[in-house]
């Protein structure tokens, strides 16, 4: 038996008697007299122009920016060198696969490809896009947790006004936490994974449990499940065990019946999954090494879960980000607390099954990934889902966001007198700093930092609730949640793209690429020193020779030179004046190569001057300064020595 849809429109939240179906119109009709400022927040009464809003606020934080070492410029590179290939099923990195992600986000790099040729573009606005694919998916989700109603008293139209309203207010929650708009800027896997997790979990998230799924939507579930598979491994099996098994205990038919009725279509959404999995998987193992696949589908998923080489952190490491996450929901605590507390206080009987499954998901999903060796802050992307439904059901139930939208506006304020600072005093100090300095001291640094703080400042302006209405309404509600959330994403836009915009430049490996590149394109080969060379440069310079790594052992330099007497070494320039000169011995590589950093690198010219390419460029990453070197730098090659 399918499940019905009318079943969906019959529940309501518990909403105070002061909101009803014509408060909305009221306070359409009699709003206060506004400032000039306040008149402009009516940009937020159109949900269409607030998403589009939205949008393009995100697309313009990521194009503003460079590709980011090592994560953006390790995927972007993957995507390149499986292009320039022509290889769709085995990833690589350097030359050598790469078994620690599977390849849905390559391939959605290349489906824009394939439209618009090779650009740097394109793979920016793929999480953009995907992000708005999760909060599509979201608003199908909560539709689905709806249908039953914890007053049943309350007339019809009034139901069918909350739930929208509870769906739409789930949807600008989501889009507002601070860790959903910096991963939507930003080419990672974690907002793929969670849209692609919402698909699969729809179906399932019925309250009803004792009618079976019909078979179209074990067909969705499984086809999501998938390609949540393909973008980010087994970890999408964890989050959908944890939701769809527990079910039993937060649905609102007997957990016996849930389990007789349910688990042939959860078994047979998970083989579809699997089954889209193989579609990628079966010719990987047929074109991959031995090692590849062990390595993608166990290997790296044992190692963070066992005893973690990399992001190995206690038991308690995620607490402390909790607040900063859902940020700036944590500047109205009341809606977490009183989301989980509702779900805790009322008897099992009673108790919303929307909220025991939020309830589950949320706190057990943070016990098991707390348990977990490595961790990362992006773990817990999926965590938002049900913290965002659990906040906007408890945003139903209180006034609007007034004083999280001052909170807001004080600290808008406060960083754009910050950002005033950097701009009129600091960046104009920068210039007696050491050329390594992280910022880059500019006139058009200075006048970025004091165009944030003017904006900023307006921002601040169009924040604060000068005259809101203290009525308690669903158009009051959603108007202030808008306005939180874009307030929020303007906030970071105006401080990614102009407070930081000092900083872009250390971090834009383009121009260290370009080099390598005609370096290449010359006949001569480019060796990285003594670093974990994550392909940073592959994509940016649109190069199609991997580069060496080469340790500083100095039997390998030497050997590494007698093979490429022509070629250049890429060093960190400090740790190449730190080494022990006490432990060189007789013509020495590691000699040769220290003597010529002391010589040239204070003398050395930045890439983006007008010097040539053959000069000796040094190359910033951050703090850190690259050197390049010629092999002949290093002196006579031990294999003379030898001879002689």
């Amino acid at each position: 038996m399918k499940r019905h849809e009318q079943t969906r429109d019959a529940g309501s939240a518990p909403l105070s008697s002061s909101t009803s179906s014509s408060s909305i119109s009221h306070a359409a009709e009699s709003r206060p007299t506004r400032s000039v400022w306040v008149g402009l927040g009516g940009i937020v009464e159109n949900e269409r122009l607030s998403w589009a809003l939205w949008l393009v606020l995100l697309i313009a934080g990521v194009l503003a920016r460079p590709y980011l070492p090592i994560d953006e410029t390790r995927y972007v590179s993957v995507a390149w060198e499986m292009w320039h290939n022509g290889q769709w099923f085995v990833s690589t990195m350097n030359g050598t696969p790469y078994a620690d992600k599977p390849v849905l986000l390559f391939w959605l790099i290349h489906a824009g490809w394939a439209l618009f040729g090779v650009n740097d573009w394109w793979p920016k606005l793929v999480m953009p896009l995907v992000s708005l694919l999760g909060i599509w998916q979201l608003g199908r989700m909560a539709r689905t947790l709806w249908p039953i109603a914890l007053n049943q008293q309350v007339p019809t139209g009034e139901a069918l006004a909350s739930r929208e309203q509870w769906i739409r207010l789930s949807r600008w929650t989501l889009a507002g936490c601070l860790m959903w708009m910096l991963y939507s800027q930003a080419l990672m896997f974690d907002v793929l994974l969670t849209s692609c997790l919402l698909g699969a979990l729809r179906p399932w998230c019925s309250p009803q449990g004792d009618v079976s799924m019909a078979r179209r939507d074990v067909l969705e579930s499984g086809l999501w499940l998938g390609l949540a598979l393909l973008a980010k491994g087994p970890v999408a099996l964890l989050w959908f065990v944890l939701v769809v098994g527990s079910r039993p205990w937060w649905a609102q038919a007997p957990a016996r019946q849930v389990l007789a009725v349910e688990w042939r279509g959860w078994l047979g959404s998970l083989l579809l999954g699997l089954g889209v999995l193989c579609l990628w998987l079966v010719p990987a193992v047929l074109d991959g090494p031995a090692s590849y696949v062990q390595d993608l589908l166990w290997g790296q998923t044992a190692n963070r879960v066992m005893e973690a080489q990399d992001h190995a952190r206690p038991l308690w490491w995620y607490l402390p980000w909790l607040a900063l996450l859902i940020f700036p929901f944590s500047l109205r605590p009341r809606l977490l607390v009183e989301g989980l507390l509702s779900s805790i206080s009322q008897r099992p009987d009673h108790e919303h099954p929307l909220l025991r499954m939020c309830r589950v998901w949320s706190l057990a999903g943070l016990a098991v990934f707390s348990l977990i060796s490595g961790k990362q802050i992006h773990y817990l992307m999926p965590l938002l889902v049900p913290m965002s439904l659990l906040m906007a059901w408890a945003a139903l139930r209180q006034p609007a966001a007034r004083t999280s939208l001052r909170l807001l506006a004080m600290l808008c304020g406060a960083l754009a007198a910050s950002s005033l600072v950097l701009g009129v005093l600091v960046m104009p100090a920068l210039t007696l700093l050491p050329a390594d300095s992280a910022l880059v001291a500019s006139t058009s640094g200075s006048l970025a930092c004091v165009l944030a703080g003017g904006l900023l400042m307006l921002l601040m302006l169009w924040l604060w609730p000068w005259h809101e209405a203290e009525a308690v309404s669903l158009a009051i509600q959603l108007n202030a949640q808008r306005r939180l959330v874009l307030g929020s994403l303007l906030l970071v836009t105006c401080l990614l793209t102009l407070t930081l915009r000092p900083l872009w430049p250390r971090l834009d490996q383009g121009l260290l690429a370009q080099w390598v590149n005609a370096r290449q394109q010359a006949g001569q080969q480019v060796a990285v020193v003594a670093n974990d060379y994550q392909a940073t440069y592959q994509f940016l310079g649109r190069l199609t020779q991997p580069l060496d790594t080469v340790s500083r052992s100095p039997q390998q330099l030497s050997d590494w030179q007698h093979a490429h007497p022509d070629g250049w070494l890429l060093i960190d320039a400090a740790k190449c004046l730190a080494l022990d000169g006490s432990s060189f011995q007789g013509r020495d590589p590691l000699l040769g190569m220290q003597s010529w950093c002391q010589t040239h690198t204070a003398g050395s010219v930045a890439i983006g001057s007008s010097s040539p390419l053959d000069s000796t460029p040094v190359f910033h990453q951050g703090r850190h300064q690259l050197i390049a070197i010629p092999a002949q730098a290093l002196g006579s090659r031990l294999h003379d020595k030898e001879g002689a």
